[in-house]
C-alpha cells in the first residue's frame, strides 16, 4: 500500500490517543498465617465478579502482600499487624485499565532539519502524578499500549521498589509509526535488521507487546506481527489502513479502539466513496459507522475470526463518545474531574483535539452523535459472540473516564457482572497475569479497592473509592490525590 496515508496519520493520532483523556487458581501457596504481621480488613461487603457473589460483613487477611485469607462473619480474635474496620464499605478486586498511557507525556511538534517531527516525551513528574490518579480510582494494573521502552522500565523500577506508588504495569515500547511522529515515543524500522534490532531492544527492556500503528501497510504489518513473535513479544495494533480480519489472519494478539475504519470492512458500493472523501481530519471516525452494515459478510466474517481466534478487544468507547462531542468540554472533560489530568498534559491534549476536529461543523458533531447508538451495537455484537473485551480508557490510568467506559460496556446491553468481571478478573486474564491478580483468591497479590457505594447498583459509584489496596499497600483515596491540582 502506498504512503499516501502517511500524511493523515497526525489527525488520526490527536484524535484518539489525546482524546483518551477528555477513560483461575493461583500458582502461588497461601502465605503462612503469621497474625503479628499481617493486616486484617473487616467488617465491609465483598463483591465478587468471577462468581457473581456477594458475601456480607466479610474480612480479608493479607500477609506479605498477598491475600492468607478470607471469610465472612466475626474475624479471629487475634492480635494484627493492623486491623482496618471497612464498615460500610464495598469491596471488589483491584481494577484492571487495559489501554492506560501511564508514562505518556504532552505532545510537542518541532523542527529537524527542517521537517517537522510530533514527540510525546515521557516526563517522570507528569508519570508519576497519573500514576497516583490511577491507584486513587483503584487500577492496580494496566496495560500500557504504547510509550519509550526506557521510560516504561524506569517506571517498573520504581514501583517495584516503592520510590513511587503506582499501579503494576505490562507495557509495550515505542509504536510503529512512520513520520512526521518520532523521538523516543516513536520508532519506524525500515529494513528487516532494524525491525529485529527495535524488537530486541524493546524485549530487553522488558516490554510484553509491540505496538502497530494507524498508517502501517500490509506488509509493514505483516513484518511487524512476525517479528514480534520471534522476539517473544505479543502484537497489538490500533489500525485504520489495514483491516481488522486481515491482521487476524496476520496472527495479531490483540486489537485496540472501536474503530476498525478500513474500507475493506465496508459494504463493496460504499468503499470508493469513503476513500475519496477522506482527508487529513477525523470526520471518518463516525463516517465509516454511517455507511457499514454491521449484519454484512464483512462484519461476519470479522466477529467469526475473533471469536475463532480468541483475539481480546480493548474498545475504548469512551474515545468514541469524546470524539463525538468534541464540541463541548464539558462533555468530554466535566471541569470537576480535570484536576485528575496533570495540567500540562491537559493543556496539550486540548489543543490537539481542537486541531483535530478542525473543519467539523454543527451536522458534523450532529451526525457523529447519530452513530453511537451503532458502535454500542457493534461493542454489544463482539460480546454475545464470545470476543474477549478488556475494558481500557486510552487515558493515563483510572480517573472518573474509568466507570465512565465501564458504563458505556453496560450502555451496550452487556450485563453489569460481566462488565466488572472485564473490570477485574477477565482482565487479568486476558493480560496473562490470572495467577496474579483480578480475583479474590488465597495466594493471589493483595490487590483491591474498598468502595463507599454499590457498584453492582450503579457503575458510577466506582468513582466513590475509599482505600485501594496494592501488592498489600494500602492507600487512601485522600492521600493519592492530595498532591494534584487544579
Amino acid at each position: 500500500m502506498a504512503r499516501k496515508q502517511s500524511h493523515r496519520s497526525a489527525a488520526r493520532f490527536f484524535a484518539v490517543w489525546s482524546l483518551g483523556i477528555l477513560a483461575a487458581c493461583a500458582s502461588h501457596s497461601a502465605p503462612r498465617l503469621d497474625y503479628g504481621r499481617s493486616d486484617l480488613y473487616f467488617g465491609f461487603t465483598l463483591l465478587d465478579p468471577a462468581e457473581e457473589r456477594v458475601r456480607e460483613k466479610a474480612y480479608l487477611i493479607v500477609t506479605d502482600g498477598r491475600i492468607a485469607a478470607i471469610g465472612e462473619g466475626d474475624p479471629p480474635t487475634r492480635v494484627f499487624k493492623s486491623r482496618r474496620d471497612l464498615t460500610g464499605q464495598y469491596a471488589l478486586p483491584g481494577l484492571v485499565d487495559a489501554h492506560a498511557h501511564v508514562t505518556a507525556g504532552p505532545t510537542t511538534v518541532e523542527r529537524v532539519n527542517g521537517a517537522p517531527v510530533i514527540k510525546m516525551e515521557s516526563v517522570d513528574e507528569i508519570t508519576q502524578y497519573h500514576a497516583r490518579v490511577a491507584l486513587a480510582f483503584g487500577v492496580t494494573t494496566v496495560r500500557n499500549p504504547a510509550g519509550d521502552p526506557v521510560a516504561n522500565a524506569r517506571y517498573d523500577e520504581r514501583v517495584r521498589t516503592g520510590t513511587w506508588p503506582g499501579p503494576a504495569a505490562v507495557h509495550a515500547g515505542a509504536p510503529v509509526q512512520p513520520p512526521p511522529f518520532g523521538g523516543n515515543a516513536f520508532v519506524y524500522p525500515r529494513s528487516e535488521q532494524e525491525w529485529h534490532a527495535e524488537a530486541q531492544r524493546q524485549a530487553e527492556l522488558g516490554m510484553k507487546y509491540l505496538k502497530l500503528y494507524v498508517s502501517l501497510n500490509d506488509d509493514e504489518l505483516a513484518t511487524g506481527i512476525r517479528v514480534a513473535h520471534q522476539h517473544g513479544l505479543k502484537a497489538i495494533a490500533h489500525l485504520d489502513a489495514v483491516s481488522w480480519t486481515r491482521a487476524l489472519r496476520l496472527g495479531i494478539d490483540g486489537l485496540t479502539h472501536a474503530l476498525p475504519t478500513s474500507a475493506d470492512l465496508l459494504p463493496a458500493g460504499s468503499r470508493a466513496a469513503y476513500a475519496a472523501e477522506r482527508g487529513a481530519d477525523s470526520r471518518y471516525m463516525y463516517r465509516w459507522f454511517e455507511l457499514v452494515d454491521l449484519d454484512a459478510p464483512q462484519i461476519t466474517e470479522l466477529i467469526d475470526l475473533l471469536t475463532k481466534r480468541q483475539t481480546p478487544v480493548d474498545l475504548t468507547l469512551v474515545v468514541n463518545r469524546s470524539i463525538y462531542n468534541a464540541d463541548d468540554m464539558n462533555v468530554v472533560a466535566p471541569p470537576a474531574e480535570r484536576r485528575f489530568v496533570h495540567p500540562i498534559v491537559r493543556q496539550s491534549a486540548e489543543r490537539q483535539m481542537k486541531a483535530s476536529m478542525t473543519g467539523w461543523t454543527p451536522a458534523d458533531y450532529s451526525r457523529a452523535r447519530a452513530v453511537m447508538p451503532k458502535v454500542l451495537r457493534f461493542a454489544a455484537r463482539l460480546y454475545q459472540a464470545g470476543v474477549p473485551l478488556m475494558i481500557g480508557t486510552d487515558s493515563y490510568g483510572g480517573s472518573p473516564i474509568y466507570a465512565r467506559e465501564l458504563q458505556l460496556h453496560a450502555d451496550a446491553g452487556i450485563p453489569t457482572w460481566a462488565v466488572l468481571r472485564m473490570a477485574t478478573s477477565e482482565g487479568a486474564r486476558l493480560l496473562d497475569m490470572a495467577d496474579e491478580t483480578g480475583r479474590f483468591r488465597v495466594g493471589l497479590q493483595a490487590d483491591f479497592v474498598f468502595l463507599k457505594a454499590d457498584p453492582t447498583r450503579s457503575l458510577a459509584n466506582l468513582t466513590q473509592v475509599h482505600t485501594t489496596v496494592t501488592n498489600g499497600a494500602a492507600y487512601a483515596f485522600e492521600e493519592l490525590v492530595r498532591t494534584v491540582v487544579d
